[in-house]
């Protein structure tokens, strides 16, 4: 017999009881006689016979599938994420399906529809803009609990975050405090809390300090290390160059650090550069580079453990955002300006 095909039917039929009996066999039911339980789990071992779970689920009223849609797996920090996540919510019995969004709006739209259709239980996304109101409304629709990693501004659901702002804030006071005045930050769009936060943060320190800040050194366009490269050729050529740069994205510093050495800039001597998020890269880079850091790992089971609990409670109060501290890595990239540079 083919075991593709076997059903619950087949092996009462072949075990010669009902099918009522082989489903308390399954399901461990007490009441099944010891010599009845043994004979149906020989059948049904024979047969090949193996429970649908996701008929079973369904039934129940849920898939215990769980979907994730992220920016970039391929960025360190976030397949960190992803795997702490991932864990998690195995042990508690889902199965996962994987997405990445190259946070391109369509591919968003597509994949909430998708998930909709496949009846996730529950879904972890980022999205590229907090303002769409054609996104916000595909996750409404999704009618299924949502957890936004690293977006905040969508408070009808839960929300998991990072503390950018804050993190940049030490950056830019840990760099003034150094006598630097033209610190440039490169980032992403302000239509997103990654790029929107650490904007805020750069402005909020230099109002904490009484100064104003270098708006012309804000660029604000991608997280992307190709970005990197470009922004940072064009600064170091400007009249008045920055003394300072931080690299606000996870796969940004590859690209700042190669446009400072074809233009014959030495980090940390020439050029002050802080990361605005720790990798393997920044640490062992020569010299080594001050970073932003926070907890990638407790990020996927905040995630995680909040889905978890809105799914087992839908009518949990209200909407929750956690947000994870940042920290100032301090290492050899930064140099306090002499009185004579122009910084």
């Amino acid at each position: 017999m083919d075991t593709r095909n076997v059903t619950i039917r087949e092996v009462a039929r072949a075990a010669e009881v009902s099918i009522g009996t082989v489903s308390r066999v399954l399901n461990g039911h007490k009441s099944v006689r010891a010599d009845v339980r043994r004979h149906v789990q020989q059948v049904i071992s024979d047969l090949g016979y193996e429970v649908d779970v996701a008929a079973r689920n369904m039934r129940g009223g849920r898939t215990k599938t769980i979907a994730i849609a992220l920016r970039d797996f391929s960025i360190p920090a976030t397949a960190i994420t992803l795997q702490v996540a991932e864990s998690v919510f195995r042990a508690a019995g889902y199965t996962v399906l994987l997405a990445n969004t190259n946070d391109d709006r369509t591919v968003e739209l597509a994949l909430l529809r998708e998930f909709k259709r496949r009846r996730v239980d529950g879904i972890i996304m980022t999205i590229s803009d907090e303002t769409d109101d054609e996104l916000l409304e595909a996750l409404r629709a999704v009618k299924v609990p949502v957890v936004l990693n690293g977006r905040d501004s969508v408070n009808s659901v839960d929300r998991v975050l990072s503390d950018l702002r804050g993190g940049t804030a030490q950056a830019v006071d840990y760099l003034l405090s150094l006598g630097h005045r033209r610190i440039a930050l490169l980032t992403g769009k302000p239509r997103a809390y990654p790029g929107r936060g650490r904007i805020e943060g750069f402005r909020d320190a230099y109002r904490k300090a009484g100064l104003v800040p270098p708006e012309d050194l804000i660029r604000a366009r991608s997280f992307s290390s190709e970005f990197g490269f470009t922004e940072t050729s064009y600064l170091i050529d400007l009249p008045a160059p920055p003394t300072a740069i931080i690299a606000g994205g996870m796969a940004m510093l590859p690209g700042v650090l190669r446009a400072l050495r074809l233009g014959g800039l030495r980090t940390g001597n020439d050029m002050s550069v802080i990361a605005g998020c720790d990798s393997d890269l920044a640490e062992l880079a020569a010299p080594a580079i001050t970073a932003i850091s926070w907890d990638f790992a407790a990020a996927g089971r905040f995630c995680a453990e909040m889905l978890i609990q809105r799914i087992e409670n839908a009518s949990l109060d209200p909407p929750r955002c956690l947000t994870l501290p940042s920290m100032l890595i301090l290492r050899e990239s930064c140099h306090a300006l002499d009185r004579r540079d122009p910084g």
